[in-house]
């Protein structure tokens, strides 16, 4: 049984899965068609993990992510938040958790959600920034994103923070997607991207910053970065 499986949107999971599997347990995502085309299969929309084990998942995905997750013994809980193609309806699960806590817009947050960060004592920060998610790239005491009231937060919570340019990732059917989308932590001490930070103006200053803090860099060389939902990861 492995440690840990990661859950890659279902229209990059081939090359996801060539990039950076090895031993690692990859699986394709569900399509949501309650989002927009573009986020549709995106996990980060529709999945939010904050322990070992244990899953919410939007009720529009969630009998099929059951059997997906139920062989590797997740405890998939079912969310009652009902999701839309349009903003701020589709943010109910988009929550990042960090070790200061969990940033989110939390008037739009599932109720199972946020009662399960109660029950796990997991602190609420509230941002502006609906998709928190996506917006940022959270590891160990560290958090690298563009957006200015999570870089706020951020600081304010004592993390280590890196402030980047807005933009430069690949979203097809928006003017741009987010560096948390375009990354995820492989193996607990690797950070991952879909693409080439070399596309990304502080590209340098972000490969400098995850090693400053103690992480190893992934990329796909040669590939603009492209926000493809996360690489999602859930610990075992």
């Amino acid at each position: 049984m492995p440690d840990r499986v990661y859950i890659i949107d279902n229209r990059y999971y081939d090359a996801v899965y060539a990039a950076f599997a090895g031993n690692r347990t990859f699986l394709p995502s569900v399509t949501c068609h309650a989002l927009a085309a573009p986020v549709s299969a995106h996990p980060d929309m529709v999945l939010f993990s904050a322990e070992k084990g244990t899953c919410i998942c939007a009720a529009e995905v969630y009998s099929q992510y059951l059997k997906i997750l139920s062989p590797f013994g997740v405890e998939l809980v079912q969310g009652n938040a009902s999701l839309g193609s349009d903003y701020p309806a589709d943010i109910a699960y988009n929550v990042l958790n960090t070790r200061a806590g969990a940033f989110a817009r939390f008037d739009s947050t599932d109720k199972h959600l946020t009662r399960l960060l109660d029950k796990k004592h997991i602190k609420k920060v509230n941002v502006g920034q609906g998709y928190a998610r996506c917006s940022s790239v959270s590891f160990g005491d560290a958090l690298i994103s563009a957006d200015p009231t999570i870089i706020k937060a951020g600081k304010e919570a004592g993390l280590s923070v890196l402030s980047i340019t807005p933009g430069y990732v690949n979203l097809p059917g928006y003017d741009y997607g987010f560096i948390g989308g375009a990354s995820g932590i492989l193996g607990g001490d690797t950070v991952a991207f879909f693409g080439d930070l070399s596309y990304h103006p502080d590209g340098e200053k972000i490969r400098n910053f995850i090693t400053a803090n103690g992480f190893f860099v992934a990329e796909m060389p040669g590939q603009p970065l492209s926000d493809i939902g996360t690489i999602f990861c859930i610990e075992l």
